[in-house]
């Protein structure tokens, strides 16, 4: 039965600092500007993000640390590396599957935004 389903796994990083959003999981010295859309089919998505596939819960771990690597950071009196911005770290899942009475191919996908 589960030989017929097969799962994509993505994940995306941006940040949210002084109005403008970042990708976090690009190279900082080709950082192109992302800006915020509006789609009919899509819906609101962040144009020119980064979009990784993961094989493995390792390389998720290593997509969140190179993320947090290139996030801005500074100094306060309370916090030698306080976060000076918002990021949202984002996993999405898609299950693709046939169904046992049409045939049919059925996908199924879920979205987990972790908001910092």
């Amino acid at each position: 039965e589960s030989k017929d389903v097969e799962f994509l796994i993505r994940c995306s990083y941006l940040e949210l600092y002084n109005e403008e959003i970042r990708d976090l999981l690009c190279n900082p010295k080709a950082q192109t500007k992302c800006e915020l859309k509006e789609d009919a089919q899509k819906g609101i998505f962040v144009k020119n993000l980064t979009d990784v596939v993961v094989e493995s819960k390792e390389d998720l771990e290593a997509m969140l640390d190179k993320g947090l690597g290139n996030r801005t950071v500074a100094s306060t009196l309370m916090n030698s590396e306080s976060s000076r911005s918002h990021s949202i770290f984002t996993i999405i899942i898609e299950m693709t599957s046939k169904d046992k009475d049409t045939g049919k191919e059925m996908i199924r996908a879920g979205k987990l935004n972790l908001v910092d």
